[in-house]
C-alpha cells in the first residue's frame, strides 16, 4: 500500500507569527482591494472574505503537541502492562508446576517454553497470555488445589485485554497523531497561501510603488526580523517555558494571548531566571479574559524565560509577543 506523503510546511516563521502577518497583510488587501481586481479579476471581494476565514480556521486548529506526550504515556502503559504479564505468568507456571510436578508436556500447554522469546515481544506475549489463561481456565480446580486463586485466574484474563487494547490504542494514537499534524499544517498553509498569492500579484502590480510592495512582502529568511513571537502549547496541570532572545527590560511590553480558549480554562503566564522556577509573579489568561498587554515587570522581577503554567484540566496554547 502506498504510503501518505507528510504535509510540509510552507512558511518559515513561527505559526502565530504567519498569522499575525496575514491578518495584517489581508486587512492591506483590503485597502487595495480594487487595484488588485483591475490586475486580475479573481481578487475580487471574495478573496478577501475567504482569507479572512481561512486565517480564523487556522487560528482556531489546535496543534498536535499534546497529543505526542499522550503517546508517549501510552507507551508507558503497554510497558507496564507487559510487566505485569511477566509476573502474572511467572506466578502461574510456579503453579502448574505444583499442580502437574514433572509434567512436561502438561507444561507445555501453557506455552512455558515460548516465555523467553515472548518476554520482550508485545505480539508474542498477547498470544503466550491467551495460550495461558485457556490452559489455567481448563485447569483450574487443580491449580486452586495448590493454592492459585479464581482472583489470579481473573487477573490474568484480565491482563490478556488489557494487553491487546494498550497497543491498539497506541497503534491508532500514532495514526491519529499524524493525521492532526497534516490537518494542522494544511490549516495554516491554506491560511499561507492566500498571502503568497496576494504577494505574487504584489510584486508586478506594484513594482514601482515600494511602500505598498512592503505591505505585501512575505516574512522569510532573507526579511527583516520583526517583534520576538512564541507559542506554547502546555497540557493539563503542566508547566511550559520558552527563552526569549529579546532582551526582556522592565519596561518591554508583551501581549498574551490564550489561543482556542475553552470553558474554564485558565493559564498562569510569568518570568523566571530559569525554566522550572516557581512563579513569583504573573498575569492570568482566562477564558472570558484571553487576551492581554502587559509588562515583562509585571510578570516576575527579573529573567529571560517566561513559563505558562496550566491551572486547568484540558490543554492550552498560549501565544506570547514581544510589542514595539
Amino acid at each position: 500500500m502506498k504510503k501518505a506523503t507528510t504535509v510540509l510546511r510552507h512558511y518559515s516563521s513561527s505559526a502565530a507569527a504567519m498569522r499575525q502577518d496575514m491578518r495584517t497583510m489581508q486587512a492591506h488587501y483590503l485597502s487595495h482591494q480594487a487595484a488588485f481586481q483591475a490586475f486580475n479579476p479573481e481578487f475580487d471581494a471574495a478573496f478577501g472574505t475567504d482569507w479572512l476565514a481561512a486565517i480564523d480556521l487556522a487560528d482556531t486548529t489546535p496543534d498536535n503537541t499534546v497529543r505526542v506526550g499522550e503517546l508517549m504515556e501510552d507507551t508507558a502503559e503497554v510497558a507496564s502492562a507487559m510487566a505485569q504479564a511477566q509476573g502474572a505468568l511467572q506466578s502461574l507456571f510456579y503453579f502448574v508446576g505444583r499442580a502437574y510436578p514433572h509434567n512436561v508436556g502438561r507444561m507445555a500447554t501453557y506455552g512455558r517454553s515460548n516465555y523467553e522469546t515472548a518476554r520482550n515481544s508485545h505480539d508474542k506475549m498477547r498470544t503466550l497470555l491467551q495460550t495461558a489463561f485457556a490452559s489455567a481456565t481448563r485447569d483450574k480446580t487443580d491449580l486452586a488445589a495448590k493454592g492459585y486463586t479464581a482472583a489470579q485466574l481473573a487477573t490474568l484474563g484480565t491482563l490478556v485485554t488489557e494487553l491487546a487494547d494498550t497497543n491498539t490504542t497506541q497503534e491508532v494514537k500514532k495514526g491519529t497523531n499524524q493525521e492532526g499534524t497534516d490537518h494542522y499544517l494544511t490549516t495554516q498553509n491554506l491560511a499561507y497561501g492566500f498571502g503568497q498569492e496576494a504577494s505574487a500579484a504584489a510584486k508586478v502590480l506594484f513594482a514601482a510603488d515600494a511602500a505598498t510592495l512592503k505591505l505585501f512582502r512575505l516574512s522569510g529568511p532573507a526579511a527583516p526580523a520583526g517583534p520576538e513571537t512564541h507559542e506554547l502549547t502546555v497540557a493539563a496541570g503542566a508547566l511550559g517555558s520558552v527563552l526569549f532572545s529579546t532582551p526582556l527590560l522592565a519596561t518591554t511590553r508583551l501581549h498574551l494571548r490564550l489561543a482556542v480558549p475553552q470553558p474554564a480554562q485558565v493559564a498562569l503566564v510569568g518570568r523566571v531566571l530559569a525554566a522550572g522556577n516557581s512563579l513569583r509573579a504573573h498575569a492570568t489568561l482566562t477564558t472570558s479574559g484571553s487576551e492581554l498587554d502587559t509588562t515583562a515587570e509585571a510578570l516576575g522581577p527579573d529573567g529571560q524565560w517566561l513559563e505558562v503554567f496550566n491551572d486547568s484540566d484540558t490543554p492550552v496554547r498560549v501565544e506570547i509577543a514581544v510589542l514595539h
